[in-house]
């Protein structure tokens, strides 16, 4: 008896008072079942319901699954869930899949070959910093039963996690490593500032006691790119420990168990991991998914060198202060953008920058492009109108003081441009508080000692009154004045005897 029906007996039964004893009798069920269902709420039941229909979706693959854990030792729970979705178009939850998994592995008792590997943790660097590198190798098997070794190069950006990779079946030359890192750029859209690399041959001739001698071919590459090269010791998580995670994650959730066909194949097979996998699940460090967080990091790279001498077209994002990133500089957008926009078209001919809406409908401004580094391109019209608004501010005081303060309200926004508004406001409150020909008064005063700031007008109205005069005691009147009594000294000297 399963399903609803047995839930809703339980449940009458035991509104009827029947003991769990009882109704697991008149059911002709195990006791531990009613038990579990004793006091589970309507909510829970369906919740676990969903679970068990899940498990049970599962069951369909149950003896592809047992094949596949059975025929590769070393295959985790995270890549079965990828497979059934790269070969069947199977959605599942990692943690249902994983739940399943570790259920069939004790029941048909599927050891898995495991080499686990401690890290330290580290903090993230900035977005569009670094870009780190590493090779990866493993023997795949052929549809005709023989092996054959790949051999992969893998990127991966320090912040976002964003991944990419090549796989080749021949060794990686000097050539081979320049052409995937340009093909990395593109893949991206832009260059980070430093790359991170193994000592390895092909990038390095000779460390020459720390100034490092690259290969010819990859000096050539990195000046035409223009970015920073650190080499780092092999097996070395702290300097880049996030790319020997990635060359473990595909080795064993994409490469592992996989046939080779071709290059050709496996390289689009790969793309496709990546969309699917790679970058488009939830990173377990970050808790973030890779591709989302990219989408922000892509701002931060810059342009590829021929990208901006050619007719373009790239998306940005548009920044809280309305501003876009483009080739290492701010350009900014009218105020109110990124609330309309949160993405914006951006088109370049190599002097001018066209910021368009995403359908490149509406041109939303446009720049002449700097050859500088770092800096804000602001045009004067992007910014609030703050000029008008201390205008009317400051012709409003002047009216409400007679327009006999004009003089020194220029002052004061001439003086204290940066505070014009907080010294009008305080005039304004001191008018209020003592009324306009006291102000005025302490404004002719102020004018004439020139002391131009609203701190000084406060300081003349809060000023003490004059202490009223009093009755002083003259000190030629004897008749105020007292005499002491003089003694002896004899006296004293009894007094110090007894």
């Amino acid at each position: 008896m399963k399903g609803f029906k047995m839930y809703k007996e339980i449940k009458q039964l035991k509104e009827l008072g029947f003991s769990k004893s009882r109704t697991a009798k008149q059911l002709g069920i195990n006791r531990e079942t009613v038990s579990r269902y004793w006091n589970m709420s309507v909510d829970e039941f369906e919740d676990n319901l969903c679970s068990i229909n899940r498990t049970q979706l599962l069951d369909e693959y149950k003896e592809i699954i047992i094949n596949w854990l059975g025929q590769y030792p070393t295959m985790t729970a995270a890549q079965v869930c990828d497979w059934l979705e790269e070969h069947y178009k199977e959605k599942f939850k990692e943690r249902t899949v994983s739940r399943y998994v570790k259920e069939l592995r004790t029941q048909y008792n599927l050891l898995k070959t495991n080499h686990p590997r401690e890290y330290e943790a580290v903090e993230d660097l900035p977005m569009g910093q670094q870009l780190q590198v590493d090779f990866g190798e493993k023997h795949m098997k052929t549809p005709n039963g023989s092996y054959v070794k790949v051999r992969f190069a893998a990127f991966v950006l320090a912040n976002s996690r964003y991944k990419w990779g090549v796989f080749q079946t021949r060794p990686f030359t000097t050539v081979d490593l320049v052409n995937a890192c340009k093909s990395c750029f593109t893949f991206y859209g832009g260059i980070p500032s430093e790359l991170v690399f193994d000592q390895d041959s092909i990038v390095t001739v000779s460390e020459n006691n720390g100034d490092i001698i690259h290969t010819f071919d990859f000096e050539k590459f990195r000046q035409e790119f223009d970015f920073r090269v650190y080499l780092c010791r092999k097996a070395d998580p702290e300097s880049k420990g996030k790319i020997e995670s990635v060359v473990k994650f595909i080795k064993g959730n994409f490469v592992e168990n996989r046939i080779f066909i071709d290059e050709d194949i496996l390289n689009r097979s790969f793309l496709d991991w990546l969309e699917r996998t790679g970058n488009g699940k939830l990173h377990s460090t970050t808790k973030k998914i890779p591709s989302d967080v990219f989408k922000e990091e892509r701002d931060y790279l810059r342009n590829l060198p021929n990208e901006i001498n050619n007719n373009t077209q790239i998306f940005r994002n548009v920044r809280k202060d309305n501003t876009i990133l483009f080739n290492s500089n701010r350009y900014s957008v009218p105020i109110g953008t990124y609330g309309k926009h949160s993405e914006v078209l951006v088109e370049s001919d190599g002097t001018t920058l066209i910021i368009k809406d995403i359908f490149g409908d509406a041109i939303i401004c446009e720049h002449s492009i700097s050859t500088g580094k770092g800096l804000l391109i602001k045009n004067t019209s992007h910014g609030r109108d703050r000029e008008s608004s201390i205008n009317e501010l400051q012709k409003s005081l002047d009216e409400l003081l007679v327009f006999k303060a004009t003089s020194f309200l220029q002052e004061i926004r001439k003086t204290k441009s940066r505070y014009s508004r907080d010294q009008f406001g305080l005039l304004k409150n001191l008018t209020s508080t003592y009324g306009v020909d006291k102000v005025v008064e302490a404004i002719v005063y102020c004018s004439e000692n020139r002391l131009y700031s609203a701190n000084y007008i406060k300081d003349y109205l809060g000023k003490p009154a004059e202490p009223e005069a009093k009755n002083i005691i003259p000190l030629s009147n004897n008749k105020y004045h007292i005499t002491t009594e003089k003694r002896d000294i004899a006296v004293y000297a009894k007094a110090g005897e007894r």
